[in-house]
């Protein structure tokens, strides 16, 4: 009988250590992405490339803009997951900046900084 609790103990122990690393987010871990079909940007977890973005909220990016030597050219500031796409050339550098991110799951806030963007 004491085998058998000890055994669920062991369970139950590894169990939970399992479902809380899955909701456990780090800047390091994730990266931002641009969805050109949706125009709207989402967030990537690095290790394996799955896309987390409906665990987040975005509370604020701001793009800075860089012509194609370098210079800066402008900043946008987004209030959601749409990116404006259409006022972006592509010879344009587009680059995060900083975007905060608040985990749905515990209202965390992950910040991240200076992410250049593939458009």
């Amino acid at each position: 009988m004491k085998t058998i609790n000890l055994m669920l103990l062991i369970l139950g122990l590894l169990a939970f250590s399992n479902v809380n690393s899955f909701a456990q987010y780090t800047a390091a871990d994730i990266t931002v992405k641009v969805n050109k079909q949706t125009k709207k940007l989402e967030i990537f977890k690095k290790s394996d490339g799955s896309n987390i973005t409906a665990a987040f909220d975005l509370n604020k990016a701001t793009l800075d803009i860089f012509d194609k030597g370098g210079d800066y050219a402008g900043t946008v500031e987004l209030k959601d997951w749409t990116i404006p796409l259409q006022e972006f050339s592509a010879d344009e550098i587009v680059k995060v900046s900083i975007i905060i991110l608040s985990i749905k799951e515990n209202k965390k806030l992950l910040e991240l900084k200076d992410i250049r963007l593939q458009l």
